[in-house]
């Protein structure tokens, strides 16, 4: 006997989903505020009455009044005068062309020479004395 076929089950047709409804797009953040503009520039302040132009008369004006030129020049030329005078200043052929500090050392050797003389002796001896008690001060550290 044969035996009945197995019924074949129509497959169920697979439910169809409905597609979720697509979710809304986030609105966009809002932007920082924009910055609020700038304060106007203050307004110019008038201009003072007293405020210097360079003119074409100021260009050439002298700085200092003509007394105290003339009381410069001459303090200079008494300077040059004493130090044409000294006898222990050694000028040259070319004195006329020594600047002012030519002249300045030229008068501070013999100030000079008579500070040393008088202490370097002493400056000598007290770097001395101070250099032979640190060899001492070494020498009793390692004997120790």
């Amino acid at each position: 006997m044969a035996e009945p076929e197995p019924e074949v089950m129509a497959e169920p047709e697979p439910e169809v989903m409905a597609e979720p409804e697509p979710e809304p797009e986030p609105e966009p953040m809002p932007g920082p505020e924009p910055a609020p503009p700038p304060p106007p520039p203050p307004p110019m302040p008038a201009p003072l009455e007293d405020v210097l132009q360079l003119t074409p008369d100021m260009v050439t004006s002298d700085i200092i009044s003509s007394p105290t030129i003339s009381a410069a020049t001459d303090v200079l030329a008494e300077l040059a005068r004493a130090i044409l005078d000294r006898r222990d200043v050694a000028i040259d052929d070319a004195g006329k062309d020594m600047t002012l500090e030519g002249m300045v050392r030229e008068m501070l050797k013999p100030l000079l020479r008579e500070w040393l003389d008088r202490n370097l002796p002493y400056l000598i001896e007290r770097l001395v004395k101070k250099e032979i008690d640190t060899m001492i001060n070494r020498a009793e550290g390692l004997s120790d």
